[in-house]
């Protein structure tokens, strides 16, 4: 069975976060087909959330990373590859690694560092539940803010972690054994970011709690500023396709895929763009 992506049609594929699901990007799917782009939030066994999921390592969401791109992607053709927080990431490795498939990238919250402002002061001591027999059983709960700076939204999360083990901003529960896992992956990404040759868009907010400016910097760096549009994003936390910002995420998406704009970089220290008029249709959940 001929599983490749239809050509002649615009696709982008995104990777959700670690051990979640692809309802994080459940309100993008409506608005970029309107812009004539199908998206792809597919499910990697191992990455992905499920009931009673037993320790993978990062070299095997790599590798079932790979095995989908085969899978899909035609030979000589190439797609807009992308994820959130880790699943951008991912993404990033996938680039390097096969970089005849990905032609763009789409970097959502990218995430090289834990050091947001919503993490507990305690984050260190999570080098000591990675020893071995620890980092299986233990694991560290979500909590508010949940990634979402809308209250309304929030609220809606709060309530669905009440009844299940997840929602659409991620596990309840998010086990040692995963962070450990990304940790690596982000060492061995940033080691191969030379590799990479697409354009990228990295979307990012300022009050991210999870990770700060840092990491969308440390990449603009890296990829270079001529081949990457950074945008700050101001009334948004973590969660960036499911919070105030989503409109304003999902345009600029649609844009950077159908448009060849000069590339260029937006941060903190060029204010010729501002964002936040275009935040103010994005307010209401």
């Amino acid at each position: 069975m001929d599983t490749s992506l239809p050509q002649r049609q615009q696709h982008c594929m995104l990777l959700h976060g670690l051990i979640s699901t692809p309802a994080e990007f459940s309100a993008m799917r409506a608005p970029l087909a309107q812009r004539g782009i199908q998206l792809h939030t597919p499910v990697l066994p191992g990455y992905s959330y499920t009931k009673n999921m037993q320790p993978r390592r990062w070299q095997d969401w790599l590798a079932e990373g790979e095995q989908l791109l085969a899978d899909t992607v035609s030979d000589g053709q190439a797609i807009t590859l992308g994820g959130l927080c880790i699943g951008s990431i991912l993404a990033l490795a996938l680039a390097a690694e096969h970089p005849g498939r990905v032609n763009k990238l789409v970097l959502l919250s990218p995430t090289l560092y834990y050091d947001g402002w919503g993490l507990s002061r305690w984050r260190w001591m999570r080098q000591l539940g990675y020893l071995p027999g620890l980092r299986r059983w233990l694991g560290t709960p979500e909590r508010e803010p949940y990634g979402v700076k809308n209250p309304q939204i929030r609220k809606w999360i709060a309530r669905e972690l009440e009844k299940q083990a997840v929602s659409a901003a991620g596990a309840a529960k998010l086990p040692l054994w995963a962070v450990h896992e990304a940790e690596r992956l982000i060492a061995h990404t940033k080691r191969q970011l030379h590799r990479i040759d697409a354009r990228s868009l990295i979307l990012h907010a300022r009050e991210d709690e999870v990770t700060s400016l840092r990491s969308p910097e440390y990449l603009v760096a890296k990829l270079g500023e001529n081949r990457t549009r950074f945008i700050i994003l101001e009334n948004s936390y973590h969660m960036v396709t499911l919070d105030n910002d989503r409109q304003l995420v999902n345009r600029e998406i649609a844009d950077f895929m159908l448009a060849k704009p000069d590339i260029h970089t937006i941060t903190a220290n060029n204010p010729t763009f501002n964002l936040m008029q275009g935040n103010q249709a994005c307010q209401q959940p």
